[in-house]
């Protein structure tokens, strides 16, 4: 795996060489769009309405609209006037605590490793730091055209930084329309609700979980490329219930019967 960016972690006068990998990768089937026709694949070209042709790359530049219909052209000469400290450094501002933290705000993540053989010593005098304090930093790097705010958190040989929206990008929830008021709740539709999620609680353990759609798509692609008429099975619509006391009801004595027949089972 290679890096996909290279700079310095800064902690005061501590500068530690770093590098950043992506933490995570979204797993889709690609598809084409193709000309039913003649099954080609559809080519998207750039046109200019004015001159009515098709652009080359490089006739294309970026702009910025400032007002309807005019723009501020900005190429790259302007870009490296931005001086940024945060372009090659994660500068440190602070330390929190990890539950100060809206799991709202993250957004994507990437593991730091050491920047090369020199960086490994501090590397990891920081990274024991930090697991020892359990703390969280937050820096800014300047990333993908724009500066970003970020949480650092220890983890096993590499420190994990992730993403944070900004405070003014996060949605307010009384931008949500027509929300209804939270309700009384009844005490025995209480009890019965915190039954049921004290039977679903469990370690979570995400290698559990998988991509069934994905899963099914590629199963269907790998049918239809041998040839194979592709057969589902009709799908069962599950029973709407619509009291909430049934619902809960209904679900608990279901469980009591599973939990009081799975020694039977062992035995058998």
């Amino acid at each position: 795996m290679r890096p996909t960016w290279q700079g310095n972690l800064k902690l005061a006068l501590v500068l530690v060489p770093v590098k950043a990998y992506p933490a995570a990768r979204v797993r889709t089937v690609s598809m084409n769009q193709l000309h039913e026709e003649c099954g080609s694949r559809v080519r998207y070209q750039k046109m200019c309405p004015v001159c009515d042709r098709v652009l080359e790359r490089k006739e294309i530049v970026r702009g910025y609209q400032h007002s309807k219909d005019q723009y501020v052209l900005i190429d790259a000469g302007d870009l490296k006037k931005l001086r940024l400290p945060s372009l090659r450094t994660l500068d440190i501002v602070q330390f929190v605590d990890e539950t100060e933290i809206d799991p709202l705000h993250y957004h994507g993540s990437y593991y730091l490793a050491p920047g090369g053989p020199v960086a490994t010593g501090p590397f990891h005098t920081l990274l024991r730091a930090m697991r020892m304090a359990k703390r969280v930093a937050i820096a800014q790097v300047a990333l993908g055209g724009k500066e970003k705010i970020v949480a650092i958190r220890p983890g096993d040989g590499v420190l994990v930084m992730s993403f944070l929206h900004y405070a003014d990008e996060v949605r307010q929830i009384s931008e949500i329309d027509d929300l209804p008021e939270e309700t009384e709740a009844d005490s025995a539709e209480s009890a019965m609700a915190s039954r049921l999620l004290e039977h679903y609680t469990k370690p979570l353990d995400l290698a559990a979980f998988e991509d069934k759609y994905r899963r099914g798509l590629l199963e269907i692609i790998e049918a239809k490329s041998r040839g194979q008429e592709v057969v589902t099975p009709p799908q069962v619509e599950p029973r709407r219930v619509i009291n909430l006391v049934d619902a809960l009801k209904s679900s608990l004595a279901r469980i009591e019967a599973e939990s009081a027949a799975e020694p039977s089972r062992k035995t058998g």
